[in-house]
This record gives structure tokens, sequence and C-alpha cells, in this order.
């Protein structure tokens, strides 16, 4: 005989199994990803040491023990393991690290395995001399566009790379869908520039003013760079030592 009173509590029960199954499986994947979330200052340091296992690959090396590493970076070799750590499963031998596996994790972790495009705003001196630095593009960064609002510095720079007048900044950014940007504008234009930029979905940005930008519209990474101002702090620290 059928009973559809047991057959409909038993379709409740699959289905109250399968949220459960669902929710369990959200949770997981939410643990694991607040635990795979790599702290700033880890970014910082992991950045450093790309930079410094592919002089060593270029070089002949193989391998690296955490400890070389932090010697040759000035860093704890506490953390330099925490930071690879957050990695993943890497392995290691008894002669340290393989430098090309290792190297080929932080890439996949930090997107360093996917080209990304970049341009500068302010073509002087500096802002000229970033625009053609050859090794942006071999280390996965291509410059394909400058922007100026001198009408005749666009008109007279020699470049391969297309340039274009300051107020186009964000269709270009969109169009061109240019990642990264570096400002070396004069410090008055600097925040307006940034904000130009950030229209026009720009994901980073390298300035060289003096001016500290904050983004209004969109948080972004932003990195800061004043060249005086380090030359004053190492001016100091050699002072007092």
């Amino acid at each position: 005989m059928y009973n559809s009173k047991k057959t409909l509590t038993s379709k409740i029960d699959l289905t109250i199994l399968s949220v459960k199954k669902i929710t369990t499986a959200f949770r997981n994947n939410l643990r694991l990803s607040m635990q795979t979330k790599i702290p700033k200052p880890a970014v910082n340091r992991l950045c450093m040491l790309y930079r410094f296992l592919h002089r060593l690959e270029n070089e002949g090396f193989t391998t690296i023990s955490s400890s070389k590493i932090a010697e040759q970076l000035g860093l704890g070799s506490h953390n330099i393991r925490k930071d690879i750590g957050y990695l993943g499963e890497i392995g290691i031998t008894g002669s340290g690290y393989d430098i090309a596996k290792l190297k080929t994790h932080i890439s996949q972790k930090l997107g360093f395995d996917r080209a990304k495009k970049a341009c500068v705003v302010g073509l002087g001196r500096l802002g000229s001399a970033i625009m053609n630095f050859e090794k942006f593009e071999i280390n996965g960064y291509m410059i394909v566009a400058g922007f100026d609002s001198n009408i005749n510095v666009l008109e007279t720079i020699k470049t391969n790379i297309d340039v274009y007048p300051a107020y186009l900044i964000p269709d270009i950014v969109q169009r061109l869908e240019i990642e990264l940007a570096v400002i070396t504008v004069p410090e008055s234009a600097a925040q307006s520039v940034a904000e130009k930029l950030i229209e026009g979905g720009i994901k980073g940005i390298v300035n060289f003013t003096p001016f500290v930008i904050k983004p209004t519209r969109k948080k972004i990474p932003i990195r800061n760079i004043d060249v005086i101002g380090e030359f004053d702090i190492l001016s100091a620290l050699a002072y007092l030592s």
C-alpha cells in the first residue's frame, strides 16, 4: 500500500540534508577563503621574494633555503616561511625550496601569470623615461598609453607608444582596459588625475608626486612614492647614526 505521508517525510528529510550539505560546504569555502587571505605586509614581502627568485633563476640557481632568503632580503626566516605558507603546499627538500616551483606558485597566487596593461600620466623627463623603460614588458607589464595636458609635449615627444591629451584619460583607460597607472604630474594635479584614472576603471596607481593621493570614488591600491621624502629619511638616519 502506498504511504504518501511517509514518502513526503522522506522527501523533506532529503531536502533538509541537502540544505545542510550546501550550508556546510559554503561555510568550509568561506573558512578556507578567510584562511588564505594574504595580509598586506605578507604581499609586500612575497613581491620582494618574487623579484629575488627571478634574479636567482636567471643566474642559474635551482634551490634556496628560507634562511638564505631571509639573509639576502633582510627579513626574518620565520616571516619568510609564514609568507610562503599562504601559497599552499609547496614542498621542500633537504637543499631548500625549488626556485622555479616557488616562483610559479607566487606568480599564480598574486596574479603575475597574466600580462597587465599600464599607462603613464605626465610626460616630462621622469614620465617619458618610465614610459620608454624597456624592462616593463619582459616583466609582464605593457605600457600602452601616455597622457599629458600640454599639447606641445604630445606633438614633440619621441616614442612608439600612443599618447593622448589628459582629458581623454577615462575614455582611453576604459577602452584599452588599462589596469595600472603611473602619475608623474605636478603635485597640484595629482588628485584630479587620480580621480580621472579611477573613473576609467584603473585598478592600481603608482604616484611619484609628493602629494598623498586619497581616492574618493572607489578604494584602490595606491603607492605614494615621494623621492625627496625618501632622501629626507635617509639623510636624517645618516645624520643620527
